[in-house]
């Protein structure tokens, strides 16, 4: 075999060991065998989803206080029930009186009482109650207003009212009757909307470590694919050596790529941990045992244009929805603040029948039955404070805390359209950095190949294909960054176009 068929079993055989390296950067790298060592366990996109929501506690904090919210709203909803009262008690009164003979005689009286009463309010303000009384009254002189004809003995008495009382300023209509159900449900629909955007928040948050983990993990299988391929080649060097065929001083050379790479494979397995620990911080689920490594590959989706990003952050954007509610929670407070300090001027009034027994209860009975002693009373009573510093300062501070509501979203308005518009232009800068690295790629996959020709032809040396390797693994690593610089890109935007609180529903159900 002469020298030429030698260089060209040689190319052949880096060329084949160069493909298997490639297609071993390409894949996730294995775990370590070693005994002890954590095992490490491929993530997908959706698990991370899925595991965020169930173990995050700022999602479970604010899963929680959306159901305060509902159960707030549940206890307005029922804030005017029948009440029901009732009281009873014995009484017994010892009186002394002068006689007509000039003696002094003690009168004493036992009563036994007994009452109740059920009263109702309205939203409109208004209260009606029918109340029961009784008593059982027993005297041993003839003392007391049960008694007559100057007779001791036992009277019982009842009587029964039906009572309303209708406030003319100060809580009156279902404006104030109702304000608690109007707010408790605004909140309720701002807690719904702070739920998305917690839950959006966090999910991209989680996808940007993820991805980030796949940036490392990649990184890590193209650096080790280097380190394996220039292993081949040291060996493949060093039998060229061994027959003579090049000079000892060049295997050096590749000694010193095998340990430089080796430096490299030792950061981005290092790298990799510490993205891994960083997105078990935030999915809640940490364990020292276990080595997290990303599975999958990032999705494509085409750059949404301007007018679509206009258009979902105006109906879909969760954290634009959430102080909308809250501009409308504060706008409904506003309009009934200070209420509990205006002049109160409430109508009243109760229609009685009494009833009156001597010795029996029927007697008292029949009089209520027949009507026989109807009374009733109407009136008003005026309540108005000597100054109106309290309700102005109340009536102000709700204004005031309305105003900061609409000041903070269109803030927020501004900010989130100015946010988009960067994430887009960021977007597209990620896309065409990508496209360009992939064309860098390709040019320097044909340039090592030349070097290696000329290598094999005497032209070249180790070095400059070392170099021409070099530039090849940068390039493939700045494709990786690029991809995951436009996935993390896409998914700050999609998290501020509302799409990720979308996606992601109301599948976040965690039992904290």
């Amino acid at each position: 075999m002469n020298r030429t068929s030698k260089w060209c079993v040689a190319v052949c055989s880096l060329a084949l060991a160069l493909s298997s390296a490639d297609a071993l950067a390409q894949q996730t790298p294995s775990a370590s065998s070693r005994p002890g060592s954590p095992v490490v366990h491929e993530i997908t996109e959706n698990d991370v989803i899925m595991l965020v929501l169930r173990h995050n506690p700022d999602v479970a904090s604010a899963i929680l206080s959306e159901k305060q919210a509902a159960v707030l709203v549940r206890a307005q909803e029922v804030r005017y029930p029948f009440v029901l009262t009732a009281n009873g008690g014995y009484t017994h009164s010892a009186s002394p009186a002068l006689g007509r003979d000039g003696q002094v005689s003690v009168g004493e009286r036992d009563v036994f009482s007994l009452n109740a009463a059920l009263r109702k309010d309205f939203a409109t303000g208004t209260v009606v109650s029918l109340s029961v009384q009784s008593s059982r009254s027993s005297t041993s002189n003839p003392v007391g207003e049960l008694v007559t004809a100057g007779a001791a003995g036992v009277g019982y008495s009842m009587s029964t009212r039906l009572s309303l009382t209708q406030p003319i300023l100060r809580g009156a209509g279902t404006r104030m009757g109702e304000a608690g159900l109007r707010a408790a449900e605004l909140d309720r629909a701002a807690a719904h909307e702070g739920r998305e955007r917690v839950a959006s928040e966090v999910v991209r948050d989680a996808l940007t470590a993820y991805w980030e983990l796949w940036y490392a993990s990649r990184s890590l299988g193209i650096e080790q694919a280097a380190r394996d391929f220039a292993k081949v080649e040291r060996d493949a060097a060093d039998q060229r050596r061994e027959r003579g065929a090049l000079a000892a001083v060049d295997v050096l050379s590749y000694e010193t790529r095998i340990a430089t790479l080796g430096e490299s494979v030792t950061s981005a397995e290092l790298s990799e941990l510490q993205r891994g620990l960083e997105l078990s911080q935030i999915l809640a689920v940490i364990d020292p045992n276990v080595r997290l490594r990303a599975a999958g590959s990032p999705d494509s989706p085409p750059v949404p244009t301007v007018a679509e990003v206009e258009k979902a952050l105006t109906s879909l954007s969760p954290e634009l929805k959430e102080l909308e509610a809250r501009v409308a929670s504060a706008e409904s407070r506003a309009q009934v603040a200070g209420d509990a300090y205006r002049p109160r001027l409430d109508v009243e009034g109760y229609v009685e029948l009494r009833g009156l027994g001597n010795g029996s209860i029927a007697p008292a009975f029949a009089q209520i039955g027949t009507f026989g002693a109807v009374g009733g009373y109407v009136g008003f009573v005026f309540e108005a404070p000597l100054t109106t510093a309290r309700e102005s300062a109340e009536v102000e501070n709700a204004r005031i805390n309305a105003q900061i509501s609409k000041n903070q979203l269109e803030s927020a308005r501004s900010r989130i359209r100015i946010l988009a518009l960067r994430l887009v232009a960021q977007l597209e800068s990620a896309e065409a950095r990508r496209a360009a690295a992939a064309q860098t790629v390709a040019i320097a996959e044909r340039q090592l190949e030349a070097e290696r020709a000329r290598f094999a032809l005497g032209a070249s040396t180790p070095l400059q294909v070392q170099q021409a390797e070099d530039s090849l693994r940068t390039s493939r690593l700045r494709v990786t960054r690029a991809t995951v610089d436009r996935t993390q890109a896409l998914l700050a935007l999609e998290h501020a176009m509302g799409r990720i609180a979308a996606r992601i529903g109301d599948g976040s159900t965690p039992s904290k």
